[in-house]
């Protein structure tokens, strides 16, 4: 019972992430824990942006950086579900799209800096930060 109710209070978010992982062409989904005994399933679509998102019980990344995402990237997207758990269908709004809007001003406006200053940036952002503590991410160290 609390599953469905968990579901439904992240409804929105599962919405979009079911088509997005459903309907995109994706080659595989890779599943990893990201704490003791907890698992997070991630799937890896083509041409999705060079990028990742986490939609409610969903974690989209591009296939083409399978190579290189690595537990960190995992835990931070974990950290986004557990933000989408605590904030429902608030979620897209309070961290969706800020997080959006902030990865395409990175894009467009950070373009020519050096990536660790654009990752600086980027997860300096407070929607993000909090991702990072929610996933026990240690990015600065």
């Amino acid at each position: 019972m609390l599953k469905v109710l968990l579901f439904l209070w992240q409804l929105p978010q599962n919405i979009i992430g079911f088509i997005i992982s459903r309907f995109s062409i994706y080659k595989f989904v890779y599943t990893r824990d990201v704490e003791e005994n907890k698992k997070v399933r991630a799937y890896y679509v083509k041409n999705f942006f060079h990028s990742g998102v986490s939609l409610g019980d969903f974690i989209i990344l591009d296939e083409e950086y399978w190579h290189i995402v690595h537990i960190q990237t995992l835990k931070h997207e974990h950290g986004h579900q557990k933000q989408s758990q605590i904030l429902g269908w608030l979620y897209l709004i309070i961290i969706g799209i800020p997080s959006i809007l902030g990865n395409l001003w990175d894009r467009v406006f950070h373009k020519n800096w050096p990536t660790l200053d654009r990752e600086a940036w980027y997860y300096k952002q407070p929607w993000e930060a909090w991702a990072d503590k929610l996933g026990k991410v240690n990015r600065w160290d």
